[in-house]
């Protein structure tokens, strides 16, 4: 079965799944992420769909005893799909998705206002019902701490599980979220969410002297292994170096705030209830962190 047929079939199946659990509550539904950017690679690997559902009503979606966020996980033709559901509401008002949603609120918007983002798969475009992208204040430290999560989960799957290909994936996803960072931090007129387009434009921000050279390597290397499945370096030393990369710029105060040694400690610990293996990491690397090494 080719790319195009086994695409089309995940999506019917999906589309085909929402209906019969909620035709009635179902405005609209996207794409979003990496499996529905045309732009990129034929060749490039995507184990994950990402698929935001927009609900009238929150009362038939299911969820779990702990939060009121509402999302679901399924197998589809060996695909992790990923349902996250959204009131519309919701994405008109912040306080309300706050209370909906783990994402952040400014990129969810992005994603799903840009039509260079998403892909409408079902429903009615909403587009046009949603907040203006120049009246988005963005918050810079949650954009900041998603791509530290995914760092800090690359290093536990390594620590704890030992799944080497899960960790590598986990690192990537903390590269390209970093980039995104990069992108709107230094440019705030920045509104694309591909990865190709933040790798363009990290490229363009270096040229113009605004972001360091080690950047580029470290996208160049995710690029490499999101279409073969390696990287053409050492992997540890590569996490190692993006790691330490962080570390400097957080120390000299290049990014949306500047950290000494204490601060970063307490910072890890606070975010997304603990990054432990992030915190564990730079307290190994204390001497280091407080030198001029870094």
């Amino acid at each position: 079965m080719n790319k195009i047929k086994t695409k089309d079939s995940i999506i019917s199946n999906i589309i085909n799944y929402l209906e019969d659990s909620f035709k009635d509550n179902i405005i609209s539904v996207y794409g979003i992420g990496s499996y529905f950017d045309e732009t990129l690679p034929f060749d490039w690997k995507s184990t994950d769909i990402d698929v935001i559902v927009i609900v009238t009503s929150f009362d038939k979606i299911p969820k779990l005893d702990w939060t009121e966020v509402r999302y679901e996980t399924k197998n589809i033709e060996n695909f992790n799909v990923w349902l996250g559901y959204n009131s519309l509401q919701a994405l008109k008002e912040k306080e309300i998705f706050a209370y909906e949603s783990f994402a952040n609120y400014e990129w969810s918007i992005l994603d799903l206002k840009c039509q260079e983002n998403s892909q409408l798969l079902y429903g009615k475009d909403i587009r046009n019902q949603l907040p203006k992208i120049s009246d988005l204040k963005h918050d810079f430290d949650d954009i900041f701490a998603r791509s530290l999560y995914h760092l800090d989960k690359s290093l536990k799957e390594s620590k704890s599980s030992g799944n080497t290909l899960v960790s590598e994936r986990e690192f990537t996803k903390a590269v390209f979220k970093f980039g995104f960072y990069l992108c709107k931090f230094f440019d705030k007129s920045y509104y694309l969410t591909s990865v190709l387009n933040i790798s363009i434009h990290i490229d363009n921000l270096h040229i113009d002297y605004k972001i360091r050279k080690n950047m580029l390597h470290f996208m160049k290397e995710s690029m490499i292994f999101r279409r073969n499945d390696k990287f053409s370096t050492n992997f540890k030393n590569l996490r190692k170096n993006f790691i330490f990369f962080i570390f400097s710029l957080l120390r000299n105060g290049t990014l949306h705030r500047k950290l000494e040694f204490q601060e970063m400690v307490n910072y890890f610990e606070k975010k997304f209830n603990g990054l432990p293996y992030l915190t564990r990491y730079i307290k190994m690397a204390k001497k280091i962190y407080n030198s001029s090494k870094i």
